[in-house]
């Protein structure tokens, strides 16, 4: 069945697009389904290889913590450590051949993957995204590798002796980069692509949802027309499996949205403290700002793609209440209360509480106030 604005675009004799159906079944995808849990053996291998690489990589981290008789320990090197421990075993032990099975599911029961406009939503977002992701992801690459040889040839000191040794440990730490830095780079980028993914398939439900009751919206209004009751109920049946959609992709986002917020507030102190109470070489300050500038912009990225569904939802109930004004029917007015009868769609924070714009606003007042109060840290 075409879609309204594909029949006026063959009414125009305009030459349309060709959109696949849409699919989250991406290289990204099938390389992590390769190594999930519901893998077999060699995907499993495979699994704990990469964990050995990735310990091997940044257990550097913890060569700063001092077993002296004063325990001193850099709490961002140990939190990355950590970092890099869990969310790699929940990621494995979530996203697995059962929820992407699921997903589809829900997906396939929206029936709406004939529409021309849902897949047009879909991919030119999926295309954007993409670009954003592989223009941050090769920039933070770049850079890391150009500040990895500066520190092997130019991180010298005024002692010949201090200067060989940091030398051959700097050519240690940078082999090790060279050797499975790619391969790191590559699994996390798959991450941040599945992320991104599975949030613009909420937001395609989401937003096919928004445009049918505005579309209903402007019959109304402009025609003068009677509401139509099984128009009605197809729109909420539909945004019911929507909200259902939505709570199953939740099961894998809440945790990441809360891993990449505390990550974020421990690199911004960790840049705060570092420019105002420590004397590090020029360089090295930059490669810091460098690097959380662009998980700044990722952070904000990505948050604001997970906040668009809520937005969404709200604008969805806000047209569902103007539907109501306009007719009398007990029977439609009865139709349209039970959309109020549904949960707000959206994805939470770590399964705690809904991501709003207030609640992130919230989140962005502790953030600060941290910062702010690193003085107090240091004294």
């Amino acid at each position: 069945m075409p879609s309204i604005n594909m029949q006026q675009c063959f009414a125009r004799n305009e030459k349309l697009k060709h959109y696949p159906k849409v699919s989250i079944d991406s290289i990204p995808s099938k390389f992590q389904l390769m190594i999930s849990s519901t893998s077999n053996i060699f995907g499993k291998c495979l699994f704990v290889f990469i964990m050995l690489i990735m310990n091997f990589v940044h257990c550097r981290h913890l060569l700063h913590i001092s077993l002296d008789s004063v325990f001193t320990v850099k709490i961002r090197g140990l939190t990355h450590f950590l970092k890099d421990n869990w969310l790699p075993i929940i990621f494995y032990l979530r996203y697995n051949h059962n929820l992407m099975r699921q997903i589809d599911d829900h997906w396939n029961r929206l029936q709406i993957d004939y529409d021309y406009e849902t897949r047009k939503y879909f991919w030119t977002r999926k295309a954007f995204n993409r670009w954003i992701l592989n223009v941050l992801v090769i920039l933070s690459f770049i850079i890391s590798y150009c500040y990895g040889f500066y520190k092997m040839y130019y991180y010298t000191d005024g002692d010949k002796l201090t200067s060989e040794l940091n030398f051959k440990q700097n050519s240690i730490s940078i082999t090790i980069v060279w050797l499975f830095g790619s391969i790191l780079y590559f699994v996390h980028f798959c991450k941040l692509c599945i992320y991104i993914d599975l949030v613009i398939l909420a937001q395609t439900a989401v937003q096919f949802n928004l445009i049918k009751l505005k579309k209903l919206l402007n019959e109304s209004t402009k025609d003068g027309k009677s509401l139509n009751i099984n128009d009605i109920q197809n729109i909420r049946h539909k945004y019911l499996l929507s909200c259902r959609l939505v709570d199953k992709i939740d099961e894998i986002i809440s945790l990441d949205l809360l891993f990449k917020f505390t990550d974020f507030v421990i690199n911004s102190f960790d840049l705060s403290y570092t420019l105002l109470y420590t004397e590090q070489n020029r360089w090295d300050k930059c490669n810091k700002i460098i690097h959380h500038t662009i998980g700044l912009i990722y952070t904000v990225f990505y948050t604001h793609a997970t906040l668009k569904i809520h937005d969404q939802s709200l604008e969805s109930l806000a047209i569902v209440y103007k539907l109501s004004l306009k007719t009398n029917s007990i029977r439609l007015l009865n139709e349209i209360s039970l959309f109020f009868n549904h949960n707000e769609i959206g994805f939470t924070f770590g399964g705690m509480f809904m991501l709003t714009t207030s609640s992130l606003s919230t989140l962005f007042s502790m953030l600060v106030t941290i910062v702010f109060a690193s003085p107090s840290f240091v004294s």
